[in-house]
């Protein structure tokens, strides 16, 4: 009988990576387009750390590995890699295939000089392991694997966005002051590219790639403070929503409040109908308040090398 092979990643592979990662990560559909930017363009990808089981009758599973690299918005810290998905399908489990593309997973990172790894692609995509994924879970626990924390995502209902009144009152005297909310504008580039400079370098990447696709700038919305762009919260994708936040000097005015409201008004306004955010952290007691509920939990997991 053939046996299954282990081998790295080849162009050729897209398509059949996707379908693998769909048909056995059905909690977290991905497509082509999100695939090639996620993963393809990162700089720290490497074929040889996507990893894809294949069978007599084609692609059985595949795990993707990332190690530390070039400095990038996601890049792991030096010393420790990231396993940020795995799958097998249904017919091929038990039969070996997850464990042997586990270990492939563990090698290409130990020859990356890695001691530790985590199960995590990272917030924007996938915090942690879904804990729905209870096969997956009592797999990762049968590797070593122990979990070291607990990150949700959380969502809400765009069918009414009723604005609270106080922050209705916020808005008001924010513009009085000189301080205003609303689409982005593509003459305020320049403001918005020195905002990332100066507050969140990591977030240029995501406007530069609404640009590349041609979105809709309706998507973006910044705060302003006399010309100066002071707070930025955008539609990823789909009904993705994120990054979002204000410049330091700027917060505790509720000037992030009035900004998602409007984002939230202006996605409902053009027929979205839910809205979520993928890792809330610290925060989740403020989109709480929002009307934001919690969607799913991950857990994040790591184990020595």
């Amino acid at each position: 009988m053939a046996q299954t092979s282990i081998r790295p990643f080849t162009k050729a592979d897209v398509g059949r990576v996707v379908s693998l990662w769909n048909r056995t990560l059905n909690r977290d559909p991905i497509t082509g387009e999100m695939f090639e930017l996620r993963t393809l363009r990162d700089p720290n990808f490497s074929p040889e750390g996507c990893l894809v089981a294949e069978g007599p009758g084609g692609p059985e599973g595949f795990a993707l590995a990332v190690a530390p690299g070039t400095q990038h918005r996601f890049a792991p810290p030096p010393g420790m890699g990231r396993v940020a998905g795995l799958g097998v399908l249904p017919s091929s489990r038990r039969r070996k295939v997850g464990t042997r593309l586990m270990e492939a997973a563990f090698a290409f990172l130990k020859g990356r000089k890695c001691a530790k790894v985590l199960y995590a692609a990272h917030e924007y995509w996938c915090a942690g392991l879904d804990k729905s994924y209870t096969e997956g879970t009592a797999f990762m626990a049968k590797f070593g694997f122990k979990e070291v924390g607990v990150a949700v995502a959380m969502g809400r209902l765009l069918y009414e966005v009723d604005v609270p009144a106080e922050v209705v009152e916020t808005g008001k005297k924010l513009a009085a002051r000189g301080i205003n909310t609303g689409p982005y504008d593509p003459s305020e580039k320049k403001a918005l590219e020195d905002f990332f400079t100066a507050e969140f370098p990591e977030w240029r990447d995501f406007f530069h790639e609404k640009l590349e696709r041609h979105d809709d700038l309706r998507d973006v919305y910044v705060a302003r403070d006399k010309g100066k762009v002071i707070g930025y919260c955008q539609r990823l994708e789909a009904d993705h929503v994120g990054p979002f936040g204000v410049a330091k000097e700027a917060r505790n005015l509720g000037i992030g409040t009035v900004m998602l409201y409007a984002l939230m008004d202006g996605l409902r306004a053009r027929g979205y109908r839910f809205c979520w955010f993928g890792e809330t952290g610290r925060a989740q007691p403020y989109y709480e308040r929002a009307g934001f509920f919690i969607t799913r939990r991950y857990s994040i997991l790591t184990r020595e090398l």
